[in-house]
């Protein structure tokens, strides 16, 4: 299934997500247009875009979801600190995302709404049909949304649900996260070492998993009887018991009582949804509180509020910054006015500058540069300075019964006026076109960036098709180069051609030497020796969890100590050898991966028993008479296998040669030999007829070893 999900990444949705991905379904996120980290490895695909932008219907085109849920009233990306922005945001967003979601005939949306919406005591559980009552204004716009996704279900031709959570409690890992009840008198225990609790006040919580639990049966759902639902424990709390299992935790932390007011008692009834989806908690207060509470303190750090001073310093400075940038003309204003005053004072009476009005030029530069406002400004300081300069000869009666001073100041303010409008009109102009320019440009870099995850979604699906189209040539391809081997080779080339249709350059395969170690036979890579020649298996709890079952292994949790993959091959349900990968992306740790591993450790397991049967067949010609040791022709063909994997570097190997001061038959020679070997290594007779020992998987350095426990029995070993 397609789950859109639309909201910030937090612990809630994180934890929906990790839900959504172990049941495999496929995880679309929607981060708002403020995100900026990666994107999680359990998330197919996510789209950083505002929820209000014209690009919502393109992305919903391209995914094309079975469901849509918008997480609300838990998304992170409102804070609501600026009530009435927050509100038009939300509602937008909400109303985007419902008329997107009903253009592309999505059939499921869900909308998370919370027991915010109930503000007045309630003797009895509110059931999910009982009016809305919130009185604060986060509350009212979670309601308003609830109004319009209850319109929206009555006309428009789109399955939607209301989830209303009650009290939703976690573990928050960042102070942003701490806006529930339990974490928030948590850190009060941890930064006070009191909390301050009312009585009056009862409630019920449910936690986090419990939550994304419910809402996997609900998104998995084929069909709902009711429009709303309440998710909740329905467990009755006040703050007095939750503080009391705080204090169960650390004895220093002390309770302060601070009852006041008339009881309030808000507890959402889930009967309905309970029945209908077979739905239980499982995460007890009791349980959860203490544990919630060890947590925070050993993580307070995270919680000393750094964050919110960063916040706080960084929105003083930006209004301070507004303001410094605001002053900036008048500043300006008033340090050119001063030496246009001064020339105007000296142009006074001068036979050349004496027609020429300086503070009129002063006036038209403000105007054409900065507009309306600072010519005004402007206007005002040369009428002050020409008002200055003409009392040093004449008196002020003079000068307010002079019309001509009238009719200057009326020039000079008419033609500040309708210049600085003219600049206004002009800059409003080009302001609107950048805006417009701006606006496209972001429309199209939304449209690069959909097109860009089309294009990987694409490609992702166009190798699947690939795959799946070419899966009978592909895999009469592999057994037909398997049955072309020679019988002793297929677990060589084994490796190379799983790590060649699985797209790795790192397998390696192991033989079972006993009931806890397995032994390297073919490695295509240094990176696929990684755990060396010898390795204790029995060990690997986890994977060989998986295999004893019959499964392929996954390393999910990127454990260095295993391979990312590992498959085995079974004989009458014994393990006979393990196959590990590694360098293989993320993408290719699939279900699909997994089954073709299994596939081709099936066709592996029918050619090496092929070969062993053909080998069987001729032991009579191969081998010496009652002996172990192989034939010149035998031995020969198997040193000229294990040169060709040699040199193809799958393997390394030593050859050999022995004697011995006294004479020995050649079942004597066996019985000596084979008591000091390891079942991987091979006796045999060699072109100038002497008896040779191939030590499987071993360098010249593990050939010593050999050398010196032959040398004691009286046999002299020779490298070839």
């Amino acid at each position: 299934m397609k789950v859109f999900i639309v909201g910030k990444y937090n612990t809630f949705v994180n934890e929906l997500i990790k839900k959504l991905d172990k049941e495999n379904d496929k995880i679309y996120v929607l981060t708002g247009e403020k995100y900026s980290g990666a994107k999680p490895h359990r998330v197919f695909e996510q789209y950083i875009f505002s929820y209000s932008g014209d690009s919502i219907i393109e992305v919903l085109d391209s995914v094309r979801p079975d469901v849509v849920i918008f997480t609300g009233a838990y998304d992170t990306n409102y804070q609501w600190q600026n009530i009435r922005s927050e509100s038009m945001h939300y509602m937008s967003g909400l109303i985007n995302l419902i008329m997107s979601s009903e253009m592309h005939k999505i059939k499921h949306f869900i909308y998370l709404s919370s027991n915010q919406v109930f503000e007045t005591h309630s003797a009895d559980p509110v059931t999910p049909d009982a009016k809305t009552t919130a009185t604060d204004y986060t509350g009212l716009a979670i309601a308003q949304g609830e109004e319009l996704c209850r319109m929206f279900n009555e006309t428009a031709e789109l399955d939607i649900t209301i989830v209303r959570i009650d009290n939703m409690y976690k573990f928050p890992k960042e102070l942003e996260e701490v806006n529930d009840i339990c974490s928030d008198l948590c850190l009060e225990a941890i930064q006070k070492g009191k909390v301050t609790v009312n009585n009056n006040t009862s409630f019920s919580m449910i936690h986090v998993n419990d939550v994304v639990f419910g809402l996997y049966e609900l998104i998995h759902s084929k069909t709902r009887k009711s429009m709303i639902y309440h998710l909740s424990s329905g467990i009755e709390i006040t703050g007095v018991e939750i503080a009391q299992m705080i204090q169960s935790s650390d004895n220093a932390v002390s309770i302060e009582d601070d009852t006041a007011g008339k009881k309030r008692r808000i507890l959402l009834d889930s009967t309905a949804f309970n029945e209908e989806f077979n739905f239980k908690v499982f995460n007890t207060y009791e349980k959860m509180i203490p544990q919630i509470y060890k947590k925070m303190k050993k993580n307070k750090k995270a919680y000393l509020g750094k964050k919110k001073r960063d916040a706080e310093k960084e929105g003083f400075l930006n209004r301070l910054k507004s303001l410094m940038l605001a002053l900036i003309p008048f500043v300006e204003n008033i340090i050119i006015f001063l030496p246009v005053f001064m020339i105007n004072n000296r142009a006074v009476g001068s036979e050349y500058f004496n027609k020429l009005d300086f503070f009129l030029l002063y006036v038209l530069l403000f105007a054409g540069i900065y507009g309306t406002k600072q010519a005004l400004f402007s206007s005002t300081l040369s009428v002050i300075g020409y008002c200055f300069r003409q009392l040093y000869t004449r008196t002020g009666i003079e000068l307010l019964i002079d019309y001509n001073t009238y009719l200057w100041i009326a020039q000079l303010f008419i033609i500040a006026m309708a210049v600085g409008r003219l600049r206004d009109s002009t800059k409003a102009i080009a302001d609107e076109k950048d805006e417009e320019i701006r606006f496209i440009n972001g429309q199209l870099e939304d449209l690069v960036n959909i097109n860009d995850s089309n294009n990987r979604i694409k490609n992702l699906y166009q190798n699947r098709i690939l795959d799946y189209d070419d899966s009978l040539v592909k895999i009469y391809s592999i057994t037909s180069e398997l049955d072309s081997l020679e019988a002793g080779a297929v677990l060589f080339y084994a490796a190379d051609i799983i790590g060649q249709i699985l797209g790795t350059q790192d397998v390696a395969i192991y033989q079972i030497a006993n009931g806890d170690y397995c032994r390297l036979f073919s490695a295509t890579s240094n990176e696929a020796k990684k755990l060396g020649k010898s390795v204790k298996y029995s060990a690997m709890t986890d994977m060989m969890q998986a295999l004893n079952n019959h499964q392929v292994y996954v390393n999910k949790t990127m454990n260095d100590d295993y391979p990312l993959m590992a498959s085995a091959i079974y004989r009458s349900d014994e393990i006979i050898e393990l196959i590990m990968l590694w360098g293989l992306p993320l993408e290719s740790m699939t279900l699909y991966q997994c089954n073709l591993l299994t596939v081709l450790g099936y066709m592996i397991y029918n050619s090496v028993e092929r070969a062993d049967r053909y080998l069987d067949a001729l032991a009579n010609t191969r081998f010496i008479p009652e002996t172990k040791i192989l034939t010149m022709d035998a031995f020969e063909e198997l040193h000229s296998t294990y040169q060709d994997a040699l040199e193809h570097g799958f393997t390394e190997y030593t050859v050999l040669a022995t004697s011995s001061q006294r004479r020995m038959s050649y079942r004597e020679w066996s019985k000596v030999l084979s008591s000091k070997l390891r079942l991987s290594d091979y006796i045999g007779i060699n072109k100038e007829g002497q008896v040779c020992i191939l030590l499987t998987n071993s360098n010249v350095t593990d050939a010593g070893f050999i050398i010196n426990r032959f040398q004691e029995m009286g046999i002299y070993c020779t490298l070839i």
